[in-house]
């Protein structure tokens, strides 16, 4: 792989000694001061190294490099200055996060070495952090696996509340809203340590006693705990944890969070959880939307508002969207389920809103060998890519 290294310093002779000198060994760019070098950071990078003079008027190195660690924290980062004073070398250590500390004049051969030695570091660096994310992906893959098939009705459900709440933190700008998506998935968990009579009876809508309800309270913080043990996932774990925390502060868990101070993925999700859950009592949508507004001590009101506003959107859409017959050996992965899939003899197999996995086609393949499924299987949207 080429390493791009990014040199950054306002004398061009400089500049230019460093391009003749190592341009046959490296893949170079150069930048005459902090504004430029930090521009191409953010339109060229990233870049493996950035070797940056400490010494430049506007920007100095000290505060071009933490600017480079923000946009791209594993960049490794050089500084290279004429002003070998501890103070500037504890200074850059401790707010650049400086990988080698150079002086000027530097030879260079021991300029090379300090790259090779930057580039080996990137190397390690970003290989570790493509093998979390692959065991994260692959740990991830395998719990959503899993879930659809212990619990295919709180997994349907999930998929419909995950990809509604993603969308509600997109228009409300939250930072990473595919998270929302996630917890909301994932939030069941907790479910598969209850009993599965508990699960149905709360499904229909009958009546609780007291220690069923605090089951049923409880299965958010088992989830989170469970969660919380991944790593990178304390973010997906901390908005589980609230996400039937009522916006006034009561409710559960107890404490003294509340408005704001509760994660906005849990508010997300909260409203989103809800509404599924009201939707089957009311008239129409915007009943429940009216009588969500009404909660003012449950609710986030700005959340709220983005929900009505999305629901209307996703009303506009659902007019040429119309459902379709799907033979059960045309369906694939990526395909959304307009109804639920049901054995001859009348076994919920898959709920309806099903966006169809491996797990999935395997257990249908399954039920139709043993007692036959029930076709056509109606789809909503067009085939997924191949």
């Amino acid at each position: 792989m080429d390493y791009k290294i990014l040199f950054v310093d306002d004398d061009p002779n400089i500049l230019s000694a460093y391009t003749r000198n190592l341009r046959r060994h490296y893949r170079l760019t150069t930048a005459a001061g902090g504004e430029e070098a930090l521009q191409l950071v953010q339109t060229q990078g990233p870049f493996a190294v950035v070797v940056s003079d400490m010494r430049m008027p506007g920007m100095d190195g000290i505060e071009l490099l933490s600017h480079v660690r923000n946009f791209h924290p594993d960049t490794i980062r050089i500084m290279l200055t004429g002003n070998a004073d501890m103070g500037t070398a504890i200074a850059a250590v401790n707010q650049g996060n400086i990988f080698r500390f150079l002086t000027k004049p530097c030879e260079t051969a021991d300029l090379a070495m300090a790259l090779d030695a930057g580039i080996k570091q990137y190397q390690l660096v970003t290989a570790e952090r493509e093998l979390l994310e692959e065991t994260l992906k692959g740990s991830i893959d395998l719990l959503f696996e899993l879930l659809s098939t212990l619990d295919p009705i709180s997994f349907g459900r999930a998929q419909v509340l995950g990809e509604r709440a993603r969308r509600i933190a997109v228009a409300m700008r939250m930072e990473r809203p595919w998270v929302v998506s996630l917890a909301a998935v994932l939030s069941q968990i907790g479910a598969l340590t209850v009993p599965a009579s508990l699960l149905t009876k709360a499904r229909t809508g009958a009546l609780l006693d007291q220690n069923e309800r605090e089951v049923l309270t409880r299965v958010p913080e088992i989830g989170s705990n469970l969660i919380r043990h991944i790593p990178r996932l304390e973010e997906v774990a901390e908005i589980i944890r609230y996400m039937n925390k009522n916006f006034n502060g009561s409710g559960y868990p107890q404490g003294p969070i509340f408005g704001e101070q509760i994660p906005l993925g849990a508010r997300i999700l909260r409203v989103a959880s809800d509404f599924q859950d009201l939707l089957p009592k009311k008239r129409d949508r915007l009943d429940v939307i009216e009588h969500m507004k009404s909660r003012v001590a449950w609710y986030d009101p700005a959340v709220v508002i983005e929900l009505e506003a999305l629901l209307l959107e996703e009303h506009s859409r659902e007019i040429t969207r119309e459902s379709r017959p799907v033979a059960l050996a045309a369906l694939r992965e990526g395909h959304m389920l307009a109804h639920g899939i049901f054995t001859a003899d009348g076994l919920l197999v898959v709920p309806e809103g099903t966006v169809l996995r491996t797990s999935h086609m395997e257990k249908m393949r399954n039920f139709q060998r043993i007692s036959g499924l029930k076709e056509p299987i109606w789809v909503i949207g067009p085939d997924p890519e191949p």
